[in-house]
């Protein structure tokens, strides 16, 4: 079984009482991103294009413009919130309209989950208990970043001596809970001329995100001791 497609911003919607589709506007969630585009959660009900008409609102002369009134969507992620309060959307997310229309996702607009994950970690093993690509309901790692030093600005790459943090985004995993990540180095080059693995861990916030303890590169990354 593959791991679910979440909802991104630019998700196209289709309502059955509409005649086109609409484009999801995403302004709930200004934090947690899949492939540049953030993720749309429960509470996010903008669609600024409209579908068209309604036809729940015929009249002589055709039907009335359509006046999206879409309520809080419902088949969403159910520990994995932004803020405690707001749930992710799954491509087979719905909702409803107030004037009576029903609302489903023709396009998710992410590309495929198990894919993206496997890019992401390609270089990181995961040591959570039960932590599978493809299982849905298993704790997991979803999403990693570095940030800098400062905690202000995503970076892909840190120096020598340079300070920087992991950032993770879990699925199906409490507030409070502990999150641990393998990190290696890419041809299994000794890091600090020492370990070939080191463990980081962090504590997952009320929006699913961890703060991976600090990591300090040293100068001399991938030295060996010299033999005597």
């Amino acid at each position: 079984m593959s791991s679910k497609i979440y909802v991104l911003d630019g998700a196209l919607l289709e309502c059955n009482q509409g005649f086109i589709p609409a484009k999801l506007l995403v302004t709930e969630n200004q934090k947690v991103k899949i492939q540049g585009k953030f993720k749309a959660t429960d509470m996010d009900v903008q669609v600024p294009q409209t579908f068209g008409q309604c036809k729940l609102k015929p009249t002589s002369g055709g039907y009335l413009p359509c006046i999206p009134g879409l309520q809080r969507w419902t088949k969403t992620t159910k520990t994995s919130t932004l803020g405690g309060s707001k749930k992710f959307l799954y491509e087979d997310s719905e909702c409803m309209c107030a004037t009576g229309g029903k609302v489903t996702i023709m396009q998710p607009m992410q590309i495929n989950t198990a894919g993206s994950v496997q890019e992401q970690f390609k270089n990181i093993a995961m040591v959570i208990p039960g932590a599978m690509l493809g299982n849905d309901k298993a704790p997991k790692v979803i999403e990693s970043y570095w940030m800098d030093e400062a905690g202000k600005k995503k970076v892909d790459e840190i120096k020598y001596g340079e300070k920087a943090s992991i950032f993770v985004m879990t699925e199906n995993m409490d507030p409070g809970k502990t999150v641990k990540i393998t990190a290696s180095e890419k041809n299994e080059k000794e890091i600090d001329g020492k370990k070939k693995k080191m463990i980081y861990s962090g504590t997952v916030q009320p929006d699913g995100t961890a703060k991976l303890e600090l990591l300090e590169t040293d100068k001399d990354w991938n030295k060996t001791a010299k033999k005597t």
